[in-house]
Parts: C-alpha cells; sequence; structure tokens
C-alpha cells in the first residue's frame, strides 16, 4: 500500500515534541521511567508474533481454502486479548460478536485482504463485516482501536493504531487535519498514518524503531 496523503510536520514541531517527551523521560527510551511503563505492555510482543504463525496472510489463505475458521477466530480473541491499545469494553463487544458463528467465514476472508492489501475497499469491508452485528448494542465492534489493531501489530513499520481521544488531541497540536470520523474510515487512517511517518521521519533525538514505539512516544506529549 501506498499512501499518497501529503501531510505538512515541520521538524521543529517534532523537536519539541521530544523535547517535551525528555523533559518526561530524560534518559529517552532507555529512561528506567519509560522501561518500567514498557513492561506493562509486554504483551504486545506475543500480539505482534501472532502475525508470523496463525494470523500470518498465508495462513489465513490456507484457513480460507480448507474453511477451517475455528483456529483463526481463536487465535483473534486471544489477540484483541493481549492489545494493551483495546479498552475492556471494545475486547468484550469482539469476544460478543464473535459468538455470532455466521459472522466468521465472512470476517476472516476480509481480514485477510486488509492484511495482504490494505486499500480503501478492503478497509471499508473490514469495517463493514464488523458492522454486521450492530443490532446488538453489545456486539458492535467497528471501532478504531480494533480495526486498526490488526494492522498496526502486523506491520508496525509501515501500519499504526489509532485510539480517537489522543490522536486528535496530538493531530490538534501539529495542526494536522484527519479528516476523523467516528466510524472507522480510510481516508483518516491515510492522515494519520503520514503524520506517524512524518514525525518518525523529522525525529533526531529518539530512535524509533517503529509506528508503536513512536505514536507511544508522541501520546506521551499530549
Amino acid at each position: 500500500m501506498t499512501n499518497s496523503i501529503s501531510i505538512s510536520i515541520s521538524m521543529t514541531q517534532v523537536a519539541q515534541i521530544e523535547q517535551d517527551f525528555l523533559l518526561r523521560f530524560p534518559g529517552g527510551l532507555q529512561d528506567p521511567a519509560w522501561l518500567a511503563l514498557g513492561k506493562k505492555h509486554r504483551s504486545i510482543r506475543q500480539a505482534m508474533a501472532m502475525f508470523d504463525t496463525v494470523l500470518s496472510p498465508p495462513m489465513l489463505a490456507a484457513a480460507i481454502a480448507q474453511r477451517r475458521y475455528g483456529e483463526v477466530i481463536e487465535a483473534c480473541r486471544q489477540f484483541v486479548g493481549r492489545c494493551t491499545t483495546i479498552s475492556t469494553f471494545e475486547k468484550m463487544a469482539f469476544r460478543n460478536y464473535l459468538a455470532f458463528s455466521d459472522v466468521h467465514e465472512p470476517f476472516v476472508r476480509c481480514l485477510h485482504a486488509l492484511l495482504t492489501r490494505c486499500d480503501a475497499a478492503s478497509f471499508d469491508d473490514f469495517v463493514d463485516v464488523l458492522l454486521l452485528c450492530r443490532h446488538d448494542k453489545n456486539a458492535n465492534a467497528a471501532k478504531w482501536p480494533l480495526v486498526t489493531a490488526f494492522l498496526a501489530y502486523s506491520d508496525p513499520q509501515q501500519h499504526v493504531c489509532i485510539k480517537p481521544t489522543t490522536v486528535k488531541k496530538l493531530a490538534a497540536r501539529l495542526g494536522v487535519d484527519i479528516a476523523y470520523q467516528a466510524q472507522p474510515a480510510y481516508q483518516t487512517y491515510q492522515r494519520v498514518q503520514a503524520m506517524v511517518a512524518q514525525c518518525r521521519q523529522h525525529s533526531t533525538q529518539l530512535l524509533m524503531d517503529n509506528n508503536i514505539t513512536a505514536q507511544a512516544v508522541m501520546y506521551c506529549t499530549v
């Protein structure tokens, strides 16, 4: 996926974010307090590892071909359970959503398409499949953190995870119009993705190894 969205963030703005982060964590990404925070999110590595095995595109394709959805659904349930970026309420909604077995096949197919190409069509289809159970107010799983977690943890170099309140504060600080919509939308996703990419590109004081780290750093400053 190529992101053609143009976002303008200055090096001065990024330097200020880095300075604010360093005021709180003088040792940077090796600061003891920062590392202590990281320990609370150790499950991230376990969650990311699932996209090298049962949730990898080849494994998803094989499951679809063999109509073997149970293992994938259980893996998705475990993945969401391990994600610290997804709230307890959103995790419960996803569990309730998966309780409707008739959504399993379309969900797995749309997840495979999303992870394979992540374009406007596959993004919208993934949101739509998560809306299939919206008649049950406790099973509406189409929320920003959940939709984007599958992308961010599958490829943290390219993708981002969106927590609406925090990302809106960050965009306001940087003067970036992310065209925010309450329901996940591809245009907004691309704009946030471009915003994070520019911040990493302009960073001079912190070595942010992926977008998960970059977003954590930026979110600490808003």
